[in-house]
């Protein structure tokens, strides 16, 4: 008798691309919603990332953040360190981490980005002010507010919008046996921790197998919502059919989007969390600014398959970034 061979799956040449415009469009036909539906959950269960488009964020405003993050980077370090994240009032956790504090894995040497941290903007005599990712936002003096503070709050506020868009993507996605609203989700993202990050990979002059512009890794969160410069490259996202990485370059007009372990547990491992890293070069300087949904920090997120198990945001998010974090992390406890 003959016998069955088993053909290896060939790794995918890119994530898919969904443009979910007919999504947010009122004249669209209710079959287009339901494509970008189903476009969206086959790209989140299988891969975990996609690329963006039809997301109605103008280029400007992209480019406006990507220039705040130059203008950051471009100050002297004191200046950077003004803003340190050790100045951040309590745990909340904001302002400038310099390179070589997060370490993702054991064997592995610290992350060489460096990276500016706005949150949700708290002000310091609120009483939860101080608590994990909660509190004020610290502010370079050199930067005059309307070039540095109002554009990035106003592309946070855009960000936030958007995310609450893909949350009723994802939840018309949900498997229909678990019964969940179309509104399922949107609580997650009403007064949630929402950490952006204006980050900057230096050229290395010596490259070392063990250290990455970011390390391997997956997200802490719900929904990470990235914006990268274009004519760059770097990042990478593990497959795990052919267990191989998939490179992810910027392409024009889109953004990066992928899952994060708080969404991996909230859907019973329904939509992936995946790893990815970004890998570091000799000659060129590299900016991007990753934002992410985090979630209500008090929510205690019921998996959604109605299996029982309970997961609180905030516990969940500030242990994953001390585990990570080194030194610097002890500040979180």
């Amino acid at each position: 008798m003959g016998s069955i061979k088993t053909i290896p799956e060939t790794a995918p040449d890119a994530i898919p691309t969904v443009d979910i415009s007919p999504f947010t469009d009122p004249n669209a036909s209710e079959e287009a919603k339901r494509g970008v539906v189903e476009a969206v959950r086959h790209a989140c269960t299988t891969y975990g990332f996609f690329y963006l488009a039809g997301h109605g964020v103008t280029e400007e405003k992209r480019q406006g953040v990507l220039g705040c993050a130059k203008k950051f980077f471009d100050l002297p370090q004191e200046e950077r360190m003004d803003v340190w994240i050790g100045k951040s009032m309590g745990k909340s956790f904001r302002g400038y981490e310099p390179p070589g504090i997060q370490t993702h894995q054991k064997g592995l040497l610290p992350d060489i980005k460096e990276c500016f941290i706005v949150g949700h903007e708290v002000p310091a005599d609120d009483p939860d002010a101080g608590t994990f990712s909660t509190g004020p936002n610290l502010w370079p003096k050199a930067l005059k507010d309307e070039e540095f503070r109002a554009p990035i709050m106003d592309y946070q506020a855009t960000m936030l919008n958007l995310s609450k868009v893909l949350l009723k993507i994802l939840a018309r996605g949900l498997p229909k046996a678990w019964s969940q609203p179309p509104n399922a989700m949107d609580e997650f993202a009403v007064n949630p921790s929402m950490p952006m990050r204006l980050l900057h990979y230096a050229p290395q002059e010596v490259l070392d197998e063990r250290q990455f512009g970011v390390g391997d890794h997956t997200d802490f969160g719900g929904i990470t919502i990235l914006l990268q410069e274009m004519n760059t490259k770097g990042l990478e996202v593990w497959y795990p059919p052919t267990e191989t990485w998939i490179g992810v370059p910027p392409k024009e007009g889109t953004y990066v989007i992928n899952m994060g372990d708080m969404m991996q547990k909230w859907t019973a491992g329904y939509y992936r969390s995946a790893r990815h890293r970004v890998i570091t070069s000799g000659t060129n300087h590299r900016y991007s600014v990753p934002w992410f949904l985090n979630g209500q920090l008090k929510l205690k997120c019921d998996a959604l398959d109605g299996s029982g198990v309970e997961t609180v945001v905030g516990e969940h998010i500030r242990g994953r970034l001390i585990a990570t974090m080194g030194e610097a992390g002890k500040a979180l406890r």
